[in-house]
């Protein structure tokens, strides 16, 4: 597979009409985002339920500051792109945050 290789894509409309391409990741990227991040802000780890707020440039191509302006909705809309897009991927988060529980 190419580095440019498109997998799944899914578009989503927001608040005016802005279409927002989810795009599947590589499973190298899914590896980058299962890093530890240092910096994160209160509402960056936890606005949004399956997702940190700057996971979702990797997954959308927005920049952050198009996000910042973003409604928490719009934001949930994209999520949900993200995991039509990924289902693999948040199968490894939740089977993950199950074993968490567990231990």
């Amino acid at each position: 597979m190419s580095e440019g290789a498109i997998g799944r894509s899914v578009i989503k409309t927001i608040s005016g009409g802005v279409r927002v391409c989810c795009m599947e990741l590589t499973v190298s990227q899914v590896r980058g985002l299962l890093q530890p991040r240092p910096g994160g802000d209160v509402v960056d780890e936890l606005l949004l339920e399956d997702l940190r707020l700057p996971d979702l440039p990797l997954f959308t191509g927005l920049k952050v500051e198009e996000l910042e302006q973003m409604l928490p909705s719009d934001l949930e809309q994209l999520v949900d792109g993200c995991k039509e897009a990924n289902p693999s991927f948040f199968r490894l988060l939740a089977k993950a945050a199950s074993l968490l529980k567990q231990a």
